[in-house]
């Protein structure tokens, strides 16, 4: 009975690390999702709202929400948190925060280190145990970014107890780069490596973008190929952001490499084709809330 009971546990836990995967493939709109040193890089209060769905036609379709804050706290030290709610998946919320420390090489250029820490709430299939597990989790990560391009390197899943994650320690290695074309067009380009071991030896996988940004609106390209959220296909996604005045952006993206069979069931595994978020920024008074920022 007890090996039943820890098989079933370990189960659970590799469920949990797949939503971590739902987790992570936000990071499109939110690069505090895999790299904890983001915390504060903008200068900012920064809060983002997510929503993900499976269908904007059908009002019960699969939908998960995610939601993210960070902000600098005084010279050198940022704080961050995260929450999701995805009430279709065993793992239905999870809580993480995060801490960095920034030290600024100059007034545009700043190295960060941060930690990321956090539970999520696993439901167990049919109450099996009694009660739900609340699996933690532990990342790190550095950034150096500027007003041009950034560099960042990050380990998620660290912890090991009971064999939590065990299959999916992912480190994450992100570039991205703004190209001034003229004064009001720009082009950033960006890059996210994504490492694992999965038990048959280190593998890799890779994602590009490019964002054309007019001013203060952006349309953009995606190649996905490091999320298993995304059902063992590849993801391609158009996106569109606009900046609303100083303080609110907004935008969206959809997956042009989904199936489009009908089915619009609550699968977790083809649950993303559709993403909206929504950003509030302020700067308590330093004037920078109105910098165009592209990262």
């Amino acid at each position: 009975m007890r090996s039943l009971l820890f098989l079933v546990f370990l189960l659970v836990c590799q469920m949990a690390s797949a939503q971590m995967e739902g987790t992570y493939s936000s990071y499109p709109f939110s690069q505090l999702a895999i790299n904890p040193a983001y915390a504060g890089t903008r200068d900012l209060t920064s809060m983002t709202f997510l929503n993900r769905r499976r269908s904007v036609q059908f009002q019960n379709t699969y939908s998960s929400q995610y939601f993210t804050v960070d902000s600098p706290v005084g010279e050198n030290w940022a704080l961050g948190f995260q929450a999701f709610r995805d009430p279709y998946s065993i793992a239905s919320v999870g809580f993480y925060g995060t801490a960095a420390y920034r030290h600024r090489i100059s007034e545009n250029e700043i190295l960060s280190a941060g930690v990321q820490m956090g539970i999520t709430q696993v439901v167990l299939p049919n109450n099996f145990v009694g009660n739900n597990a609340y699996p933690f989790t532990l990342g790190l990560g550095v950034q150096y970014k500027t007003p041009v391009y950034y560099v960042g390197l990050s380990a998620q899943n660290l912890v090991n107890q009971t064999h939590y994650y065990s299959t999916a320690k992912p480190i994450f290695l992100t570039a991205g780069y703004v190209f001034s074309l003229t004064e009001e067009w720009k082009l950033k380009a960006a890059t996210l490596v994504r490492g694992q071991n999965p038990g048959l030896g280190f593998q890799t996988k890779a994602d590009v973008n490019a964002t054309f940004w007019y001013k203060n609106v952006g349309v953009g390209v995606w190649y996905q190929s490091t999320l298993q959220t995304l059902g063992g296909r590849d993801g391609i996604l158009g996106t569109a952001e606009v900046q609303l005045g100083d303080r609110f952006r907004v935008g969206a993206s959809y997956d042009f490499n989904a199936p489009h069979s009908g089915d619009f069931s609550f699968s977790t595994q083809e649950s993303t084709i559709w993403q909206f978020f929504l950003r509030y920024e302020l700067d308590h008074g330093t004037g920078k809330v109105g910098q165009m920022r592209y990262f």
